[in-house]
């Protein structure tokens, strides 16, 4: 298979993960790990399509899931999100170099806003009480996508 034809396949395959995570996500607040878990173990196969195969190169991208993946287990820890966006969050960061990841990460922050905003609104409007169930996998699955987009329309980045 051509390397290119594989980037294409790989990232298309992580888009209908993330579109997949985030319908579950609305639908029953829920990311299930037979979607995360594939995301994750492809990630060293488009290392390879995009020759980022080396030891180097791989320690840098499990450091960076690494760092992903303490920083929202954190913010799991203190209630500001649920165990599976803090997977997705993780698998997603495998697959990116760091500046790639920051952006990730920035945009998400503000689709996640957002997606608060959306979520609150059609709950008050339904006159329900008590806390909002936010599906922040939304805005994780819709940054990536976003992320996947530029790899795939944007060939001088």
């Amino acid at each position: 298979m051509d390397q290119q034809l594989l980037i294409y396949v790989l990232l298309g395959g992580l888009a209908i993960g993330l579109l997949i995570s985030a319908y579950t996500d609305i639908k029953h607040r829920l990311i299930l790990n037979v979607v995360t878990g594939p995301i994750a173990l492809a990630a060293p196969l488009y290392w390879y399509a995009i020759g980022d195969f080396n030891l180097t190169a791989i320690g840098i991208h499990l450091a960076i899931a690494a760092g992903v993946f303490v920083f929202f287990a954190l913010m799991f820890r203190f209630g500001a999100m649920g165990g599976g966006d803090v997977k997705l969050f993780s698998a997603l960061a495998l697959w990116f170099n760091f500046a790639w990841v920051m952006r990730l990460l920035l945009i998400a922050s503000l689709l996640g806003a957002l997606v608060t905003i959306i979520f609150w609104l059609i709950h008050k409007r339904k006159g329900r009480s008590g806390p909002v169930r936010v599906p922040y996998g939304v805005a994780i699955a819709l940054s990536g996508l976003w992320v996947v987009g530029e790899h795939i329309f944007n060939h001088f980045g």
